[in-house]
């Protein structure tokens, strides 16, 4: 019984690994999004509040209803975007490499002579591109991917699935952009300190993005942390400040 945990422990730890390490930037484009755009509700909702407006009369309710509609509605608007982004890149990636598979195969002396005329461009010699060329003609499928980098800076789009691409962005973007709502959902709070509890929620939600792109990413603490509350903080105050003069 125990071993049956511990296999299956280790297969639920290599299975987020793989979510985190492949689909990152859209848990964190999707998160951070979500973040800043529901914030930007309760902070409009806020500011103009601030301002001492009566145009809008919003009631703490009507602020969770439209912060919710606007949440699930963005939510699926990324996602699609998302689908739609990979998938075209994807099947860009295919069509291009069908036909220069059919050019390697119809003309492969010229199939050559152009890949040869790139490396000499990159600095190497013609004799050494000349057996470059005739190493990449022993791994074809390694030369045209070469081929679609150097000539039509397309990447390998390798094993990103666009659906589940859009799926991950979906839902970091509804699991994010719900924290600036929680205080005001809750009911426990008037406005003002509802305000400032969704305040420290986006920091806290700012911070968790940041230290997600600090473990799988590598590069310094400071830095992953410094560039996502920034971004993030910026985004928020913006949004704060055109709620206010809306509501002059």
């Amino acid at each position: 019984m125990g071993g049956i945990w511990k296999r299956w422990k280790k297969s639920r730890q290599k299975a987020r690994g793989y979510i985190t390490e492949h689909y990152l930037r859209e848990i964190v484009y999707g998160g951070s999004d979500g973040i800043v755009t529901t914030f930007a509700v309760v902070a409009g909702f806020t500011g103009a509040n601030v301002s001492g407006s009566n145009i809008v009369g919003l009631t703490l309710g009507t602020v969770v209803l439209f912060g919710l509609a606007n949440l699930f509605s963005d939510a699926m608007s990324m996602g699609l975007g998302d689908y739609m982004s990979l998938k075209s890149q994807e099947d860009l990636y295919h069509t291009t490499y069908e036909k220069e598979l059919k050019h390697l195969e119809s003309n492969t002396d010229s199939f050559g002579k152009r890949m040869q005329k790139k490396l000499e461009e990159k600095g190497f010699t013609t004799k050494d591109s000349h057996e470059i060329v005739a190493l990449f003609h022993k791994n074809p499928e390694f030369g045209i991917e070469w081929v679609m980098q150097e000539y039509h800076d397309i990447p390998n789009p390798g094993d990103t699935n666009p659906i589940f691409s859009a799926l991950t962005t979906i839902f970091a973007f509804l699991f994010f952009g719900f924290i600036p709502l929680i205080p005001f959902v809750s009911g426990a709070w008037n406005a003002t300190q509802a305000f400032v509890i969704s305040i420290l929620g986006v920091l806290i939600a700012l911070i968790l993005l940041g230290l997600l792109r600090w473990k799988v990413v590598g590069y310094g603490l400071t830095r992953a942390l410094g560039e996502t509350l920034v971004v993030g903080s910026v985004s928020a105050s913006i949004a704060f400040v055109i709620g206010t003069l809306i509501g002059v």
